[in-house]
């Protein structure tokens, strides 16, 4: 079996899918090992490749995005203590009874329930996930810009194995949720990931955090955690920028681009070990990364002496925007004609597409493509981390392996 793995926009460098491995290894290796071995991982790393900023981006409005709107709003919460450390917003506005929400937070009342107490055992490896993340100090897309942080579902699930354990030793709420972020780095830092120094007070924000959770409402702690970076446009601009720079960049049949040689070569290599020993290829997409592997199924494979025989056996997209470039005509072999709904590529067995629909360049397949099935996942996050947050939560590659 062989997983290919294509990132969406704003990856600049190749740790990112490397350290992906980890996770995907832990979810999808028991589904999809043969006579015991570990399937084969095959990262696409093409962000070298996408746009560059010739005045690094000092066209983009320096207004931080947290601050915006009036003193007290629900945007004054959890993530501003990553966008803006200095700030403390829990004195703004007035607590709120909670109201049922996402993992963060729950539908007691804080005086009845500790906020730690209200997570279900089910939960607590995406809590563990979202605190750490609410905490880690400011960048604009962490998921992305700091490879190390995508083992956080993998370690999340791991630290939420030992959730008991820590819970009995600390004596405070406040010191539990400062254990839980402190054991999660520890196990990123085991992946060499994440260096010592600058930041030994960060983790002092998580007993904050857990303290003040379940006073806000579930709404308004989705759209906290979702906002919990700076500037919002900056993804926007990526993405739009990675975009023209792939579709003027892409090539043509026999001539095709870096980026898509990139992919195709391996998708070559795991067509040539399916021959040999009969493996499964399932290939999973972020983003941008789906109009990549559809180019190359759909129009650079034809042709080609090993591609032309290409099955893959399980495509799986995440914020994906395949069908909005479909209803734009923008991929090179759709052709002029206008059918009910486009085919499921053939060299496709399978395609599941998970979206949330709190994710603002997320779109659904279904209406599109013909033998494609949406499913909805709830990141929690709200607009801009609601992109790449799927990366970060354990239930989501849970949920890409009983795909499978």
């Amino acid at each position: 079996m062989t997983i290919i793995y294509v990132h969406g926009v704003n990856v600049r460098t190749p740790e990112h899918g490397k350290i992906l491995e980890k996770p995907f290894r832990r979810w999808f290796g028991p589904r999809l090992g043969v006579n015991g071995a570990e399937p084969g991982y095959e990262p696409v790393y093409w962000g070298d490749h996408g746009v560059k900023f010739r005045w690094n981006l000092a066209s983009r409005p320096k207004t931080q995005l947290l601050r915006q709107g009036a003193a007290g709003s629900a945007m004054a919460g959890l993530g501003s203590l990553r966008g803006n450390p200095d700030v403390t917003p829990f004195d703004r506005a007035a607590p709120q009874p909670m109201r049922s929400g996402p993992v963060l937070g729950g539908p007691k009342d804080a005086d009845q329930m500790s906020s730690l107490a209200l997570v279900r055992p089910d939960e607590r490896a995406d809590f563990i996930a979202d605190l750490y993340l609410a905490c880690l100090p400011g960048t604009v897309d962490p998921v992305v810009e700091r490879p190390e942080v995508a083992a956080l579902a993998l370690a999340a699930s791991m630290i939420a194995a030992k959730w008991d354990e820590i819970m009995q030793a600390e004596a405070s709420e406040s010191d539990r949720a400062r254990a839980l972020v402190r054991a999660v780095d520890a196990e990123l830092r085991e992946s060499r990931a994440i260096p010592m120094g600058g930041a030994a007070d960060w983790f002092a924000r998580a007993g904050e955090l857990v303290k003040r959770a379940p006073l806000w409402p579930g709404d308004a702690v989705s759209v906290l955690l979702g906002e919990a970076r700076p500037y919002a446009n900056e993804l926007f601009a990526r993405f739009t920028g990675d975009v023209f720079t792939y579709l003027t960049q892409r090539g043509e049949k026999g001539l095709p681009g870096h980026i898509p040689r990139l992919l195709l070569a391996a998708l070559r290599r795991a067509q040539a070990r399916k021959n040999k020993a009969g493996e499964k290829i399932v290939v999973v997409s972020h983003s941008m990364g789906g109009q990549l592997v559809y180019d190359a199924l759909t129009y650079f494979a034809e042709g080609d002496n090993i591609l032309d025989k290409l099955e893959v056996d399980h495509w799986i997209s995440f914020g994906s925007q395949v069908s909005l470039f479909a209803e734009m005509g923008m991929f090179l072999g759709q052709g002029a004609s206008d059918p009910a709904k486009l085919p499921l590529p053939r060299r496709v067995q399978a395609w599941t597409n998970f979206y949330d629909e709190n994710d603002p360049v997320g779109f659904v397949m279904e209406p599109v493509f013909e033998g494609v099935q949406d499913i909805r996942y709830n990141t929690g996050y709200g607009l801009a981390l609601a992109h790449t947050g799927f990366l970060a939560r354990p239930t989501f590659f849970q949920a890409m392996a009983n795909r499978l």
